[in-house]
């Protein structure tokens, strides 16, 4: 009837701002934790136990999220969820809660690394999508962005991958020691099985589908951002659970933090994998 609300609707406006006011007294805390046990340094890669200062990753961060908001025009409106979205939202945060745990429980060697991410952040996904096959077109669903708008994202792209390019000037490094070949081939299957997977699955797939079920942006970016960085435990631990965790947030949860809005605002894949790929090969920590 006109002028009626729907009682779901109004219940549930809470959800997005009880899941946001959640997720910025986790990452409160995981800054807190990290000053406190850690003197504020945090490891960063897998490849070397050096540490750096937890800010280093924030300042990137915060100037690729306002290049972002004032390059890119705000999403406003959200689709009503569906039972399906719902049902891919849980069943693709399941799928990220078991990567980060087989890696934990298994170890982050090969072929552990490469099976269990294919398997469950590729294969099952897709088998789930093509189960549960949409009617509508895909332009229903992830909003493509304007002509004009195309090419917007490389400002923000641009002030992040410059910020973090000057900062890493200062990060501890270890030259490779391999030929130009082994280091190529190295780079395309790093950037193939982490860039790629990861950005279409934490971003593209796992985030979408929170922003309808949610009704919000935020929520929904706080979510895959904390997924994505739980599973860096694996890579980057040293054997204390929650200070490891506290380090995975502080560090790639508050960059998760840019892309994801990169890809709420931008909509377009290329921004995200320029950004991951420069992060993940470094060419200053690489060359340098």
């Amino acid at each position: 009837m006109p002028g009626t609300v729907d009682p779901r609707r109004v219940s549930g406006r809470w959800v997005p701002s009880a899941v946001i006011a959640v997720g910025l007294v986790i990452y409160l805390a995981a800054a807190v934790a990290v000053y406190l046990g850690a003197a504020g340094q945090i490891r960063f890669t897998a490849d070397s136990s050096a540490t750096i200062p937890m800010w280093h990753p924030w300042l990137p961060a915060a100037v690729g999220i306002a290049l972002t908001l004032v390059a890119l025009p705000g999403r406003t409106a959200f689709v009503t969820p569906t039972t399906r979205d719902r049902v891919d939202a849980v069943v693709l945060t399941l799928l990220a809660i078991m990567f980060a745990t087989l890696l934990v429980l298994l170890g982050p060697t090969e072929p552990n690394y490469t099976v269990v991410k294919v398997v469950l952040l590729v294969i099952f996904p897709l088998l789930l999508f093509a189960v549960g096959r949409r009617r509508e077109p895909i332009s229903a669903f992830v909003a493509e962005p304007s002509p004009g708008h195309r090419c917007r994202p490389l400002i923000p792209v641009l002030g992040w991958a410059a910020t973090h390019l000057v900062l890493s000037a200062h990060v501890p490094s270890e030259r490779i020691d391999v030929d130009w070949v082994t280091l190529l081939v190295g780079l395309v299957l790093g950037f193939l099985i982490n860039a790629v997977v990861e950005e279409f699955f934490y971003r593209r797939w796992l985030q979408t589908r929170w922003a309808r079920v949610l009704g919000g942006t935020w929520p929904a970016i706080i979510v895959s951002s904390l997924l994505w960085a739980s599973w860096h435990i694996a890579i980057q631990g040293t054997g204390d659970l929650g200070m490891n965790l506290a380090n995975t947030i502080v560090n790639q949860g508050v960059t998760g933090l840019f892309i994801g809005l990169l890809w709420a605002r931008g909509r377009a894949m290329w921004p995200l994998l320029v950004t991951h790929g420069l992060m993940n090969a470094n060419p200053v920590v690489l060359f340098g």
